[in-house]
């Protein structure tokens, strides 16, 4: 029971890291994986938590070349997230400020939440070979894998996205901002609030990329 509580205390922290990939020294200082992963699992199978893990290909069934060992870890609800991190409830209706404060956790957590509601089995992470572009999601529907960049403002720009279109020149890119609804090229532009329409989104993205 301590262990759980400290796996669970770590996750905000963890969340706020530039590099939000899960590590068993943020839990406690010396800590490593065999004492906590049994705790971590619980939390998990018990639906609090919810892995995303790292995969370096586009290719479904993205679970079968899910990297094990390197994974971020999402709580169950963005409000259980705020409330771990004792986040002031006047700072969530400031305007902007839930957008951009924790670097984005807020935003990240409520996209893991919505994509999980929307009917992906096993959340995903695209990092490519060295490190150096990684895309938040990859959502697979109806066997097709599309990206999805996590903006928490308005800003279009992405490194990162265009780098995943120049290695796998997937027919749909998608990135989800407070902007509307928009086609921008072969870029759909989700909004955060439409987050559940992509199981339709995606596969009528793809369909429309392959007729062009």
């Amino acid at each position: 029971i301590p262990k759980l509580g400290l796996v669970w205390d770590s996750i905000p922290s963890q969340l706020a890291k530039e590099n939000k990939k899960f590590m068993f020294s943020g839990v406690k200082w010396g800590a490593r994986a065999r004492e906590y992963e049994n705790a971590l699992r619980w939390l998990r199978d018990s639906g609090l938590i919810h892995f995303c893990h790292a995969v370096s290909t586009s290719r479904p069934p993205l679970g079968h070349y899910a990297d094990h060992s390197c994974f971020k870890v999402y709580p169950l609800d963005v409000g259980l997230l705020g409330a771990a991190a004792r986040t002031p409830i006047n700072l969530m209706v400031q305007g902007e400020l839930p957008f951009v404060e924790f670097r984005g956790a807020l935003t990240e957590s409520y996209v893991a939440q919505q994509l999980v509601a929307a009917g992906v089995p096993d959340l995903h992470y695209w990092r490519s070979t060295g490190g150096k572009a990684e895309i938040d999601f990859l959502c697979e529907f109806d066997g097709q894998v599309a990206p999805l960049e996590v903006k928490a403002g308005h800003s279009r720009r992405s490194k990162s996205l265009h780098s995943y279109d120049g290695q796998f020149a997937p027919a749909l890119l998608c990135r989800t901002t407070r902007r509307n609804l928009k086609m921008d090229g072969k870029v759909c532009n989700v909004p955060l609030y439409a987050l559940g329409a992509l199981p339709r989104l995606i596969p009528e993205g793809w369909a429309r990329g392959a007729d062009s």
